[in-house]
C-alpha cells in the first residue's frame, strides 16, 4: 500500500505484449465491519471475467517459460484475487516476494489475500514485512490497523498503527477514513480502562 498505490496504477497490455499492474492494496481489502464498499480500480476500464480468465491462461503460460517473471506472478497474484481465487493469489504473491523480498506492494497484497483466507497472523506478518521494507509505505499501515482491529482485537496495536499512519499520510483521503476510527477506538479503549478502575477490589471486610 504504497504511496504509489495511492495515486499510481499500472496498466496491462497482454497480447502482442506484456505490461504488467498492481491495483490499490487498500482496494482490496474487505472492511465490511467498517461498513465501507470497495471501490473500483483506478484506470479506464475493466476487463470482462471472460478476458480476466483468459489473461490468467496466458500468464499461466508464460510463466511456465519463466517462472521468476516477478511482474508477470504479480499481475497474476491481482488476477486471481479479482476472481476470489484467494490461495491462488497467496502462492502468486508468496513466489513474487521471494524473488522481490523488498517489494512492500507484493507483501502488502499478500497480507490482504491472507486475509480473505481468514489468516489474520499471516496477514500481519506480511504487513510488518512490507513494513521492514519501506516503513513509511502507508497503506500497509492502514490495512495493518484494520486487521489488528477487527480480526486480532489488538486496540493498542491498532491505535499504534494508525497514529504511525496519520503521522505519514497527511490529508489523504484514506487519513480523513482513520481519523474517526482511531477517535472512536481510543473512546472505546478509554471506556474499557475506566470501567476496570470501577471494579471493586474484594475486600475482606464485606
Amino acid at each position: 500500500m504504497k504511496n504509489s498505490r495511492i495515486l499510481i496504477s499500472w496498466v496491462i497490455v497482454f497480447g502482442t505484449g506484456f505490461f504488467a499492474g498492481v491495483f490499490f492494496a487498500a482496494w482490496k481489502l474487505d472492511t465490511a465491519s467498517i461498513g465501507s464498499v470497495k471501490p473500483s480500480p483506478v484506470g479506464e476500464g475493466q476487463a470482462s471475467p471472460q478476458d480476466v480468465q483468459k489473461r490468467i491462461a496466458g500468464i499461466e503460460r508464460m510463466l511456465k517459460e519463466n517462472p521468476h517473471n516477478v511482474e508477470a506472478l504479480i499481475q497474476l497474484g491481482n488476477d486471481y484475487f479479482d476472481t476470489g481465487q484467494y490461495e491462488k493469489a497467496v502462492e502468486a504473491y508468496r513466489k513474487a516476494s521471494v524473488i522481490d523480498p523488498k517489494n512492500p506492494d507484493v507483501l502488502t497484497d499478500l497480507g490482504i489475500s491472507y486475509r480473505k483466507l481468514k489468516k489474520p497472523q499471516e496477514a500481519v506478518q506480511a504487513f510488518k514485512k512490507a513494513l521492514d521494507a519501506d516503513p513509511n509505505h502507508v497503506l500497509t499501515l492502514f490495512n495493518l490497523g484494520i486487521v489488528l482491529r477487527d480480526d486480532m482485537k489488538d486496540y493498542p496495536g491498532a491505535i499504534r498503527a494508525w497514529e504511525e499512519f496519520l503521522e505519514k499520510a497527511g490529508d489523504s483521503p484514506h487519513a480523513m477514513m482513520v481519523r474517526p476510527w482511531l477517535k472512536a477506538l481510543k473512546e472505546k479503549t478509554g471506556e474499557t480502562r475506566g470501567e476496570e478502575k470501577q471494579q471493586p477490589t474484594g475486600g475482606r471486610g464485606d
